[in-house]
């Protein structure tokens, strides 16, 4: 008996420790995400096709990462938005390598349009004005 509760403990406690390490490197996927869409956007104007590319790219692995995050969460709508995101960078991408700048931002706009909705949806201001999950 006692060595079947030692056991419990432990897995919930390494539990535990694995979901804390996941929400540690969601926050780093989109931390990421702000400084990559900026890059994206400066090298969609200047008409740098490579560089542009590799932002997408760069998201669109971002966002494979983040869907799978809400997947083990069951968050349906989540993972779906992330989904749609991650295939819209990879159309930019390759739109981008394919120098079609203007559509390459159009379609940037519209895979960008998936991380308001979620934001809207999954996110909410705190009182110290920083940001949480809800």
């Amino acid at each position: 008996m006692r060595v079947s509760l030692i056991a419990v403990i432990c897995l919930l406690c390494v539990s535990v420790a694995l979901w804390a390490q996941d929400d540690a490197e969601y926050q780093n996927w989109m931390k990421s995400n702000g400084a990559t869409v900026a890059s994206l956007r400066k090298n969609l104007d200047a008409k740098s096709g490579d560089a542009a590319a590799a932002d997408a790219k760069k998201l669109q692995d971002n966002f494979t990462q983040i869907s799978a995050y809400w997947q083990k969460k069951s968050v349906s709508d989540a993972a779906k938005f992330a989904m749609d995101a991650q295939n819209g960078f990879k159309d930019v991408a390759q739109l981008a390598a394919a120098g079609k700048f203007d559509e390459a931002s159009a379609s940037a706009m519209k895979a960008q349009a998936n991380c308001a909705g979620c934001h809207m949806a999954h996110r909410e201001k705190a009182a110290d004005g920083s940001w949480k999950m809800k």
